[in-house]
């Protein structure tokens, strides 16, 4: 009764810097109060992910906070308890809440406005009159309080700080507060001046008011005399407060009940570690995606890719983690890698099919397209607080654009690193960490390193070595994965973007992808952690799958292999897995022997392909100068090789083919015309003669995968002219326009012969064949055959399997990994564990 009592009173006060009280009252023996929702976050929140707040900022604040104090004050109500924690910003105004609830509480347990609120107050912010347990407390302890909140926010810690909290309340009432232009020379004459008042021992020394206080921060004349203050006047005066005040907490301390009872009785128990699995419909995984989830940085709520139940096709879906239902977002079919804005309000994406940079709400709503030909790729997106976005680009380098769909720009370059991805922009959007493998830094082809780049410098310095991706938690704290699927930490200082301490390990068994991707999220602002669990494994086993889908083993032992290509006699295997280093290399597996032997050591090889008489192979390398081309060498590994052709520098992913004929070889890759946009086109390389790469498909949009019929006269490639991932053929370097092959997505094409085509239904994951009638128009006549999904993809642009010559059979690489959890493992309060982990290895902040 008498918190309802008091509550009420509070509920009674309308300031614009006050937070309102609806309602209040009991419910099942529990007592309650109703404040609105606002969108925000506290000036510790602030703090936590900035460290100090810009001058002016911070005395804008204060005098904010300072003229709802004078308003609650005149209406006879002390507010007891103003910490950085029970200040919200909302869009930069300050609100300051829990107004009366120390009060009511105290008068609950038996107290009234004399009570002292000691066991209510916050260490590091009470006046020294709470900390002494005096029996009256004024106006003018919240004054103190609000000088301690302004003081951390231009220092960035407030006046007294000491590893336990009776130390804290001991330097309170004996020290004095250094002035803060010790710790920030640029803080104005004036605001130390109040400030020293502000934090004045004796209450009496004090302003009159909140009102004068937020005056003197606001005139530039202010100054006090030096004579008349605790912080910088008379050494007599000012000792023997300090032997009266450290006598009296002697005693104090000495009972035992007024300070220290009273203060480990108020400090609040850590949040407790939970964790859980969240029910989802089936995840959408991709080897080569990030993670088919995301946390919003409040850890409130959860995106993810996911499959409706019976659909082919998957699409966005949010679920707030304290509801029992997920909710499927409309037009936001073929969706991938889902990130979210720094206020929880919208999720970024990108699609699948031409992989544009969207926007939709997190309630559903219209998709907004960001900015079209961003090209964002398998390392997702991240969304800064001054609303920039970076993401991988189509070179796999960092790209940025708004929200608003700006122009895109650069932040990395292919001169620099072989690959840059995998962005998460660190708190006030001043840097970035990505991972990257440099040009000049040895390191694991699918893994790099974890870099901090300053976006305003495009400067980058190491941080980590084999890291997969980066998250920073408010507290100092740099979390990372590993290809092997593990997480740890270390000590990070945000000012300087340096690593402070050594690594200590946190959690493993997290489920990663293609190079080690994590299928982990991190809610930076709150600490939740979200993961899935499963081997590490990428193994797989070599089969053989006739047209009605029937399996036959015909390379038993697991490895990683991948791309299986059949020699033009069908006794050998063509394999790319990596070697013992990790970096990606041709191997060649003869059917007759079993043996499996590897063909290149330099550098790496990947995307072979059969020359028509099976001597030869040619694949994409990066053996010369960091650079990657088409290179051939003979299939016995008796000599080097030597580059194909030539022409401009291709992806490291550009697949090859080559025709019946022999005499050119196909590919992708990026034209120099277009800048960095990541826009691809299919090339001919020719065998004989001047060999100078030329166009075979170039138009605006994005070809990839050149695959030429058995007669030469027709190319298949992939397009997405029309907004989405289609098959289409064309002559081959011969006048004639692109036919549509494909009924929806469609990706990886071969031909089985002149007039069968087989490609992958990607919106329903099924291996379908086309068969063609060519004469003035070609007309098409589609089947499926099979289901694709058991068999490993690498991409939309490279192929996973390889046809028999009669068309009759198709080799696989089947993945054979087991995974212990199809479905989140949410870790609420994880920051905590990350804490109590550090500080039990002695790590040191």
């Amino acid at each position: 009764e008498r918190f309802v009592v008091e509550i009420k009173t509070t509920a009674a006060m309308s300031h614009p810097h006050i937070l309102p009280l609806f309602d209040s009252g009991t419910a099942d023996g529990f007592l309650f109060y109703v404040m609105p929702y606002i969108q925000g976050e506290t000036i510790r929140e602030k703090l936590n992910r900035e460290t100090q707040f810009g001058v002016d900022e911070a005395v804008r604040i204060a005098r904010e906070v300072a003229d709802a104090l004078d308003y609650a004050h005149r209406h006879g109500v002390i507010h007891r308890d103003i910490k950085p924690e029970n200040i919200l910003l909302h869009d930069g105004r300050a609100m300051v809440m829990d107004f009366g609830i120390a009060l009511a509480v105290s008068a609950a347990a038996g107290g009234r406005m004399t009570e002292t609120g000691l066991s209510l107050g916050t260490p590091h912010y009470m006046s020294p009159e709470q900390a002494t347990a005096e029996k009256e407390i004024t106006a003018r302890s919240d004054q103190y309080s609000l000088a301690s909140v302004l003081y951390e926010m231009l220092a960035g810690d407030p006046p007294f700080t000491a590893s336990a909290a009776q130390a804290v309340i001991m330097k309170i009432i004996t020290e004095h507060a250094a002035p803060v232009t010790t710790r920030r020379k640029n803080v104005p004459t004036n605001v130390n001046a109040a400030l020293a008042k502000a934090l004045e021992k004796l209450p009496a020394d004090r302003f009159a008011s909140a009102a004068e206080f937020a005056r003197a921060l606001a005139d530039t004349g202010f100054r006090i005399d030096s004579s008349t203050t605790g912080g910088n006047g008379d050494v007599a005066r000012r000792g023997l407060r300090t032997w009266q005040l450290a006598v009296a907490a002697v005693v104090l301390l000495a009972a035992g009940a007024a300070i220290a009872v009273a203060v480990v009785r108020s400090q609040v128990a850590p949040p407790q570690v939970v964790r859980f699995v969240v029910p989802t419909p089936r995840l959408f995984s991709n080897d080569l995606l990030e993670t088919p989830f995301a946390l919003s940085p409040d850890g409130k709520r959860m995106a993810f890719v996911a499959f409706d139940s019976g659909a082919s096709i998957a699409r966005l879906y949010v679920r707030e983690l304290d509801g029992l239902t997920s909710t499927p977002l409309a037009g936001t079919e073929d969706a991938i890698n889902p990130f979210f804005s720094p206020d929880g309000r919208e999720i970024g994406f990108a699609t699948g099919s031409d992989l544009t940079l969207r926007k939709i709400s997190a309630t559903g709503g219209p998709v907004s397209l960001v900015v079209a030909g961003t090209r964002v790729r398998f390392g997702a997106g991240s969304w800064g607080d001054d609303g920039s976005i970076i993401y991988t680009n189509g070179l796999n380098q960092l790209g940025r654009v708004t929200a608003l769909g700006e122009k895109p720009s650069s932040l990395t370059d292919s001169t620099t690193f072989r690959f840059a991805g995998s962005p998460i922009i660190l708190p006030g959007s001043r840097a970035v960490l990505m991972t990257a493998a440099s040009r000049s830094t040895p390191s694991a082809p699918n893994i790099g390193d974890l870099y901090v780049l300053e976006i305003a410098t495009r400067k980058a310095k190491r941080l980590i070595e084999n890291a997969r991706r980066g998250w920073y938690l408010p507290g100092g704290y740099l979390v990372y994965a590993t290809e092997e699927g593990a997480l740890y930490a270390v000590t990070f200082d945000l000012g300087r973007l340096e690593v402070t301490g050594s690594p200590v390990a946190l959690l493993d068994g997290i489920m990663t992808g293609l190079g080690g991707r994590a299928r982990v999220a991190v809610a930076s602002q709150s600490g939740t952690m979200a993961y899935l669990a499963g081997s590490t494994s990428d193994d797989a086993v070599i089969v053989q799958v006739d047209r009605r889908g029937r399996e036959q083993v015909i390379l038993s032992a697991p490895a990683p292999y991948s791309v299986p290509r059949l020699s033009p006699d069908e006794r050998r295997i063509l394999l790319s897995m990596p070697d013992a280093k990790g970096y990606p290399q041709v191997w060649i597996h003869d059917r007759a022997s079993t043996t499996t032997r590897q063909l290149t050591f330099e550098g790496q090889n990947v995307r072979p392909a059969w020359s028509p008489t099976g001597d030869r192979v040619a694949f994409n390398t990066n053996r010369e100068i960091g650079k990657n081309y088409i290179w051939i060498m003979p299939a016995d590994g008796s000599t080097k090789g030597e580059r194909a052709g030539e022409g401009p520098e291709i992806r490291g992913t550009a697949p090859v083919s080559w025709t019946r004929d022999g005499k050119w070889i196909v590919t992708d890759g990026e034209p120099e015309r277009r800048d960095g946009a990541g826009l691809e086109d299919v090339f001919a390389i020719p065998t004989s003669g001047k060999r100078t790469m030329r166009a075979a498909v170039a138009t605006p949009a994005n070809e990839q995968t050149g695959e030429v019929s058995p007669d030469g006269k027709w190319i298949a490639y992939i397009s997405n002219s029309t907004g989405r991932t289609q098959i289409y053929v064309q002559p081959f370097m011969a006048p004639g326009g692109p036919t549509l092959i494909s009924e929806g997505l469609g990706a990886e094409p071969a031909w089985v012969s002149n007039d069968e085509l087989v490609y992958v239904n990607t919106d329903i994951d099924s291996m379908v064949v086309a068969r063609l009638q060519f004469g003035p128009t070609v007309t098409v006549r589609r089947s499926t055959l099979f289901d694709h999904r058991p068999f490993r993809s690498r991409g939309i642009s490279i192929r996973s399997y390889d046809p028999t010559r009669d068309g009759n059979h198709f080799i696989f690489a089947r993945q054979v990994r087991q995974r212990s959890t199809v479905e989140p493992i949410v870790v609420l309060n994880w920051r905590e564990e990350v804490k109590r982990l550090m500080a039990a290895s002695g790590s040191k902040r």
